[in-house]
């Protein structure tokens, strides 16, 4: 009787050890041990490569690169400018200029704005509808580079590589004895902010309204 108990608990225990015993379910012994990382929620941005010189171990603040405009969408803006002008549309002009943007006119700096509602309370500027004032061979433009250049030539010179300065001179400033425009009007422009665009943050013009 004891041997045939004996013989029955080894079978059983063999049953058991069997691997038709039934799937081992994975405990945390089971799984490989990974570094836990914080979650983020950001996408990670990678500094800018230390310049040759300086020491990589100090940290860099991360820089977006400035897409330099091409010298036509320059051009596009001033010519918009104009347009506006001889619809004397405010609607049309202000949005091209810069929320601070002037106007310089012998030694005196006023807001391009008010300078621009006087100028279209006082003069007629519809009555140069039609005609082509700046022709766009005609304006003369200025980068950072050409800065040298700028002041050779008396005009306004780019303060930093991201603006540019237009040069206009009108044709047909005179109507009848009203004049409309200086000899020229030197645009200072700047990218807009998040678009491929340029804003006038200031206009150099010798004018003074009759």
């Amino acid at each position: 009787m004891t041997y045939a108990w004996l013989t029955l608990s080894a079978a059983l225990l063999a049953s058991c050890a069997s691997p038709r015993s039934g799937p081992v379910f994975p405990t945390s012994d089971h799984f490989p041990a990974v570094v836990r990382k914080p979650p983020s929620f950001a996408a990670e941005l990678t500094p800018p490569a230390p310049v040759d010189g300086a020491r990589a171990d100090v940290a860099s603040p991360i820089r977006r690169e400035l897409v330099p405009l091409d010298a036509e969408v320059a051009h596009e803006v001033v010519g918009r400018f104009f347009i506006a002008v001889l619809r004397e549309s405010t609607r049309d002009l202000f949005p091209l200029l810069a929320t601070q943007a002037s106007v310089l006119s012998e030694g005196s700096r006023q807001p391009a704005q008010t300078v621009w509602r006087a100028r279209f309370a006082q003069l007629d500027y519809t009555s140069l509808s039609g005609r082509l004032v700046a022709a766009p061979q005609t304006l003369r433009t200025y980068t950072f580079a050409s800065a040298a250049r700028a002041k050779r030539d008396g005009v306004p010179a780019p303060a930093s590589p991201s603006e540019v300065v237009v040069v206009a001179k009108p044709g047909g400033a005179w109507v009848g004895k009203a004049r409309l425009f200086g000899d020229s009007l030197a645009f200072r422009l700047r990218p807009k902010p998040e678009a491929q665009s340029f804003e006038i943050a200031e206009i150099v013009e010798d004018f003074r309204l009759p």
